[in-house]
């Protein structure tokens, strides 16, 4: 590199020759470059006369590259592209390596991750991450993600089980005493069974019962006071944790057949990086919910099957 920049008058010639070159036009080269035309003209002539050869024929019509010039203009030409094509592909590996796209429900996003992002953001500050997000059942393929989170009662090979499904009947703190009369509404999901709950169908006022297609919106419903809900513990453990949503009744954890996982490609240190984070996180939920609610028995939740 010492050997072409003293081939060079300056560090820019060939930048200022390719747009010349490429334009045959003076004027339009400095318009791209963001410099005056006589800069261009004054740089050319610079070039030229270091090398001791004219690579343009200048004329009153305008200035056309010579044979030397051509030849000049071919090489530089090629080897900005291939420059070009190298820092495009270097770019693009830099945006894989620090982008991380999961596969999860809106209500895992909204109610367990955006929470805590500030501390996922302190793990992984270099790390950006988007979303393949789902509203209704999670489920579907997981080509094309990093990280995918699922319920299988059958996980299949290479899923990391995280817990038990299980759930409970939720509803804000600050409905609680009337929750436990069976005097408030219940908040459901649109289209999906209410699992059995602790409220029966008599107790509770079906009158101004609310539904919703999306479970985000249930909890979000159940936060503001609108009813009672069905909270599945891996989503609202954050909310009962802190104490703005509690359970109706201090009564065990309701299981289910399936078991919570995450997906992804061990090969990967990045996806493995977050599924840890992901995992540390829920434990730490549940170890503090076992703690504050040690009538749910959240411990049947945190003992899978994989690990017992």
């Amino acid at each position: 590199m010492d050997s072409l920049r003293r081939k060079l008058p300056s560090v820019g010639s060939l930048f200022i020759f390719e747009a010349a070159a490429r334009h045959q036009n003076f004027s339009r080269a400095a318009d791209e470059l963001n410099v005056t035309q006589p800069a261009i003209s004054r740089a050319i002539h610079a070039l030229e006369t270091h090398l001791g050869q004219p690579l343009f024929e200048r004329s009153r019509s305008g200035a056309t590259l010579s044979a030397e010039g051509a030849r000049l203009a071919q090489v530089v030409g090629r080897s900005f592209s291939d420059i070009s094509a190298e820092l495009d592909r270097l770019t693009r590996k830099r945006d894989e390596d620090r982008v991380i796209t999961l596969s999860v429900s809106t209500a895992f996003v909204a109610h367990w991750l955006m929470p805590r992002i500030s501390v996922f953001r302190a793990a992984f500050p270099q790390l950006e991450l988007r979303f393949q997000l789902i509203a209704g059942p999670v489920s579907g393929p997981i080509e094309g993600v990093d990280l995918a989170m699922r319920y299988y009662e059958s996980p299949p090979d290479g899923a990391r089980v995280l817990l038990r499904e299980g759930y409970i009947d939720i509803c804000a703190a600050s409905i609680a005493r009337t929750a436990r009369h069976g005097t408030v509404p219940r908040v459901y999901l649109e289209g999906i069974n209410d699992p059995a709950s602790i409220i029966t169908p008599e107790e509770s006022d079906r009158t101004s019962a609310l539904s919703f297609a999306d479970y985000s919106i249930v909890v979000q419903a159940a936060l503001s006071g609108q009813g009672t809900a069905t909270g599945w513990l891996n989503i609202v453990a954050h909310w009962l944790d802190n104490g703005l949503l509690v359970p109706v009744y201090p009564e065990p954890v309701m299981l289910t057949s399936r078991l919570c996982c995450l997906q992804f490609n061990e090969t990967s240190a990045r996806s493995r990086a977050v599924a840890d984070w992901i995992e540390g996180q829920m434990m730490a939920d549940f170890k503090s919910l076992s703690a504050k609610y040690p009538e749910l028995k959240l411990e049947r939740m945190m003992i899978s099957p994989a690990r017992a």
